[in-house]
Parts: structure tokens; C-alpha cells; sequence
């Protein structure tokens, strides 16, 4: 078993460049290891980004790295755009490196100490750069960090070839690793990967004061309903308001204006833009640059806000899986909502580890909104049993051993036959009865074990039996994997009540909440999915006037509403009654009735006595023209 050492950070540190001692004496850099930082946004990529150390920073993310380069423009960015000859654009690319490593390593003028290099990558393209660093014989030199790690296995379903070729590479050509993550693969499925089994795994122990639990809103999403339907009347709630979610902080209202949303499905974030006519000045959209011309006319892939000092985002942001990892989102406001469904295997996300990563997206404190999410789910019952999802495991590693032995007892022509007919197998034929894969080692191509691709196997199918097959499982891990049970226990369960509850029942228990745990108001407060009018309501009639109409929101609105406008009530009947003048009842209704008509208090039916409610008044008897004695109001001074 893998064991464990705990690096506990300094109290109130928040960032991991506030504790020096990490990289000068705690982490093993001139080594291998894992890093588990714990806590997304604490600046662990930056760490090494503003250190002393040549680094190369290795992310299955480019749009990370995009971001990562605009932030530090120093840095030396090697990607390969699509392009017509992608092999001098390769060459090209090489040589820009390669002078980058002479101006930031080789010889300066004026004997200046050059800036350390920094070379920021997609883990499909490091091999170009290993080769660049060894034919400069500096490789050794450099410290390699694969950053948002995890991703590895997450991505091992659908390019698993990719990411063990790129694992065997690293591991056999660089001296100097760190496997960085906040949510990094679980140990248990470490032990079964060669390549990470048998490294230190440092974790990180920050100070809980320092940690935020999440406010999750969880939707489960009934017959009918899917992200595009969701998604329109979110868009429609937008345009009718003018804001996504608003909550109070410090006495003052806050109104979220952008929407982040999570949704690994680029058909239905088209169906989206299509079904609601969003504008591409309205629309950022982040996925893998694969899907560009499946977009509509004039919508791009990218261009997501760099400057945290100055914010400046599209209305809506739509993420997919192959987007999130390790991207910063600057944004002072906006919201985020996610979908998920246990029914389509590209739908679902990993709860340990890809919820994690997505509320760790918004970076800016700044944010009220930061650490709130409305999650929507679907569940569907995994129709594969344990014993025989095991059975079928067992079945494959056999076959893999088999196959692997008959390979290694091949004569050299034999391998190199195999080898050519393995690669001319379809990717939808790979991994069915096997995990028998082309690997790349010391230049050579070989047949081997695909380690990643069983781990990855087995980890979806625990995410779809333990979690994505009952509702109440899916949401206890989400809980567990957050972290959530540092706010108040009342709190939280009050929060999954009213989330849960039917909309008429919701004021009496929020109110009666309230009245009891009259300590947790800021709390409740800042909790974006409460109906903002229950703390309007509360506060102005208090808890014995909402109990006294039994909770009913049309009789609460009409108290409330009466109560607004009474001083415009009463400054409009000073105005229309003379002071020592009498009025009949009549008049007096009729215009009663009027100003309450003019102050938009028009569901009250005025009566002459609520005049006493706003004037100095009293009824008096007097005889009409007739001598018939009957009631009248005068105004008094």
C-alpha cells in the first residue's frame, strides 16, 4: 500500500508560494513523486512557474497552457496549430525552442545571470521536447511537472494509447517528476500503474480556516428533461431578470450576471446557441479544438478571460470535460451549473475527482458566487453485476498475459509482424477482450500492458454501479468527495430539505428555521437558491405575521406589498384631504381607492376606515341636507 506523507501547510497560508519551504526543503525535487496539493485554485502550476528551477509544464490541457502563456509571457508555449504542413511547422517549432533554450541557458552578455527556462506543453507533443532538451544535453536539468495528472486515467477511455506511451516516455527519459493534481487518481488505482506505484505521494494539509465548502444546489432531472431544455429555461430566467442568482453579503444584495456551465456534450451546447439565438458576442465556448467546425458561423473555441485584475466575460461559458482541468476562470460574478447523466457513459463525471476540479474553476475571491454550483443528475440503474464485471476483468488481464508471453517468445520478425497488426486494429475494436497496446519505448515500437486503460475501466465502472445507479448514493459521494460538512448541520440539512421540498412549503420551513436558528441567518443568507423575497418578507413582517396567514405566499405578498407603499400612501392623502374638512364614507373609499390604485396597490379593495391608517382622522355624525344624520371623517391636524 502506498504510503502517505503529510506536509502540513502553515495557518491562514492560502497559496502554496506563501510557504517557501516546499520547494527548498520539503519536496523531493531532484526526484520522482506525487504531489497532492488537495485544494484547487492554490497556485501549485505558478509555484513552479515563479521558481528558480528550469521546468517544463506538461498539461493534457492546451487551453491551460494558452492561458498559463498569456500569464507568463516569458515562458516558451510549444503547441502546433492545425495546420497544411504540419511537419516543418514541427521542425520550425523545435528550432524556436531551441534558440529560446540558448537566450535562457547559454552564454549572456555581460556575464548576466539569464531567467530560467520555462516550457509549458501538451503531453502528446513532449516528445519533440525531450528530443530538443537531450540533443542540448540539459535534459536532466530541467524539473518536469505533469500537471491535473488525474487526467490521464480520465482520459485513458477514449485516448489511452496516447497517455501510456506518454507515461512509459516520461518516466523512462525524464530524472526530475512531479505528478501534480488536487483530485489525482486514487491511490488504490495507483498501485496498478508501474509507472506511479512506487513513488512518495506527498499531500498537502491545509488549514481548515483557509477551506470554503461549496453551496450545491442538486437538481435530479425528471422524464423529459434534458441540458438543452434546462439550459433554455435558464437563458429565459436571464433574460427576464437580468441576473442568474442573487444572494445578500454584508446587508447588501449581489446579483450573479455570468453563467459557467459544465456540459461534455458539444451537440447540445449547439442545440443550445441554435434553440435560443445566442449571439457570438455572448458565448465563450471551451472544448477540444477538434470540434471547431462542427460550431455555428462565427463562434470560435477559446478566448476565455486572462486578466484577473480586470475581468471582462461573455454572458455564457460553456465547458466540456476536455476543456476544465486546471483553467482559470477570472470573474467577479458568475454562477455555475453543471449536468450530468448516469445513462450516457460521456455524460457522467467522476465524482472524487472531476466535481472537485469544476468548483475549483472560479479563482477570484472577489466572487460570491464562487463556491455555489446547481448540480443536475440523472441516475440509471448499471444493469452489470459486480461478479460479473469482475469475471470479465479477470477474463481480459488473462488474455493481455497470454498474448503478452506468446509475444515475448517471438522471434524479432514475428514481434515486428504483431506489432504492425495490433496497430491496424480499429480504436472501437481495442480494450474489448484485452489491454494489449503499441508502446513506445527507447524509440522502439513493442506490445504491452495497457495499465491506464484497465484502472480507467474499472473506475467507470464504479462511478456508474456506486454512484450513478441510485440517487442517494450519488449525492453522499458528492458530499464525501467535496469535503462538505464544516458548515453547521442544521444548516446543511435545512439547505437538501428546502431543495427538495415542494415550492408551497418551502416559506413556512424556511420561516420556521429562522425562528429557531436565528444564528445561522448569514449562512442562510448567502445561500444564492433561497427565494430572496423570504428574507425580504421575514424581516419586514417578522416570523408571527408570516404564522398568522398560515405561510400563504398570496396573503404574505399583500401584507408585504401594503406595508412598501404606505409611505407613498400617506404622503398621497395628505395631499388629496384638506385638514378640518369632512368627508363622506364614500368619498372617502372611492378616493382611498384611487391612490391605492396610483401606488400599484391594486389587489387591496380600499375601505374609509384605513384612512385612520395614514391621517390623523376621526368619524363624525352630522346631518345632511335632508336631516337625515349620517357618518362622515374629518381630518384632524
Amino acid at each position: 500500500m502506498m504510503k502517505i506523507i503529510d506536509i502540513p501547510m502553515p495557518p491562514s497560508c492560502r497559496y502554496m508560494s506563501d510557504y517557501d519551504k516546499l520547494i527548498n526543503d520539503l519536496l523531493p525535487i531532484y526526484g520522482k513523486f506525487i504531489l497532492n496539493k488537495t485544494l484547487t485554485g492554490c497556485g501549485g502550476t505558478s509555484l513552479f512557474l515563479n521558481s528558480g528551477l528550469m521546468v517544463v509544464i506538461i498539461s493534457p490541457r492546451i487551453q491551460v497552457l494558452k492561458n498559463k502563456h498569456k500569464q507568463f509571457p516569458d515562458s516558451f508555449l510549444f503547441h502546433i496549430p492545425q495546420c497544411d504542413n504540419r511537419q516543418s511547422a514541427i521542425k520550425q517549432k523545435m528550432e524556436d525552442l531551441n534558440s529560446y533554450l540558448w537566450l535562457h541557458y547559454g552564454l549572456t552578455p555581460f556575464g548576466q545571470q539569464p531567467p530560467p527556462a520555462k516550457i509549458l506543453v501538451t503531453l502528446d507533443s513532449v516528445g519533440k521536447v525531450f528530443s530538443v532538451l537531450e540533443s542540448c544535453g540539459i535534459i536532466d536539468k530541467f524539473f518536469f511537472v505533469v500537471d491535473e495528472f488525474q487526467c490521464l486515467m480520465g482520459d485513458a477511455t477514449f485516448k489511452g494509447t496516447v497517455d501510456m506511451n506518454f507515461l512509459v516516455n516520461v518516466d523512462n527519459r525524464a530524472r526530475r517528476i512531479c505528478y501534480l493534481s488536487a483530485t489525482p487518481i486514487p491511490e488504490q488505482y495507483l498501485d496498478y500503474i508501474p509507472q506511479l506505484a512506487n513513488l512518495p505521494y506527498y499531500k498537502l494539509q491545509w488549514d481548515p480556516a483557509v477551506i470554503e465548502e461549496p453551496t450545491l444546489k442538486k437538481r435530479k432531472m425528471r422524464n423529459g428533461e434534458n441540458a438543452v431544455k434546462l439550459c433554455t429555461e435558464l437563458i429565459q430566467k436571464y433574460r427576464n431578470n437580468g441576473y442568474f442568482e442573487r444572494k445578500i453579503i454584508q446587508g447588501n444584495v449581489v446579483y450573479s450576471r455570468e453563467a459557467c456551465i459544465f456540459l461534455n456534450e458539444v451537440k447540445s451546447i449547439i442545440r443550445i446557441i441554435e434553440k435560443n439565438n445566442l449571439l457570438p458576442e455572448e458565448v465563450t465556448i471551451l472544448c477540444s479544438e477538434s470540434k471547431s467546425s462542427e460550431l455555428p458561423k462565427g463562434f470560435t473555441i477559446g478566448g476565455l478571460c486572462t486578466d484577473r485584475n480586470n475581468p471582462i466575460n461573455k454572458t455564457f461559458t460553456f465547458c466540456t470535460k476536455a476543456s476544465f482541468e486546471g483553467v482559470d476562470f477570472y470573474s467577479t460574478n458568475a454562477s455555475t451549473y453543471i449536468f450530468i447523466d448516469g445513462g450516457k457513459e460521456w455524460l457522467s463525471l467522476d465524482v472524487a475527482i472531476d466535481l472537485s476540479q469544476i468548483l475549483g474553476r472560479q479563482r477570484l475571491d472577489s466572487n460570491p458566487f464562487r463556491h455555489d454550483a446547481t448540480l443536475y443528475y440523472k441516475t440509471v440503474p448499471n444493469p452489470v453485476t459486480e461478479v460479473e464485471f469482475r469475471q470479465k476483468q479477470s477474463e481480459m488481464e488473462q488474455t493481455t498475459k497470454e498474448r503478452l508471453d506468446m509475444y515475448d517468445a517471438s522471434q524479432e520478425k514475428s514481434k515486428k509482424w504483431l506489432v504492425d497488426l495490433h496497430l491496424k486494429i480499429s480504436p472501437e475494436e481495442k480494450f474489448v477482450s484485452d489491454y494489449v497496446d503499441v508502446i513506445q519505448e527507447n524509440g522502439q515500437s513493442t506490445l504491452g500492458f495497457n495499465y491506464l486503460v484497465m484502472a480507467a475501466k474499472w473506475n467507470q465502472w464504479y462511478q456508474r454501479r456506486y454512484y450513478y445507479s441510485n440517487s442517494h448514493q450519488l449525492i453522499s459521494g458528492i458530499q464525501s468527495a467535496l469535503g462538505i460538512g464544516r458548515k453547521p448541520v442544521e444548516v446543511r440539512d435545512f439547505e437538501s430539505w428546502y431543495n427538495n421540498t415542494p415550492d408551497k412549503d418551502k416559506l413556512a420551513g424556511y420561516a420556521d428555521f429562522r425562528n429557531k436558528y436565528h444564528q445561522y441567518d448569514e449562512w442562510i443568507f448567502q445561500n444564492p437558491f433561497i427565494d430572496l423575497r423570504f428574507h425580504q418578507w421575514y424581516a419586514t413582517l417578522g416570523y408571527s405575521t408570516l404564522k398568522r396567514v398560515n405561510f400563504k405566499e398570496d396573503k404574505v405578498i399583500n401584507i408585504y406589498n401594503e406595508y412598501c407603499v404606505q409611505d407613498l400612501i400617506k404622503t398621497a392623502c395628505i395631499n388629496a384631504f384638506e385638514v378640518g374638512k369632512i368627508y363622506s364614507l364614500k368619498d372617502v373609499k372611492n378616493m382611498l381607492q384611487q391612490i391605492y390604485d396610483y401606488a400599484g396597490f391594486s389587489g387591496k379593495t380600499a375601505k374609509a376606515t384605513d384612512l385612520g391608517k395614514y391621517l390623523c382622522s376621526q368619524k363624525v355624525q352630522c346631518t345632511d341636507g335632508q336631516g337625515n344624520r349620517l357618518w362622515y371623517i374629518e381630518i384632524l391636524g
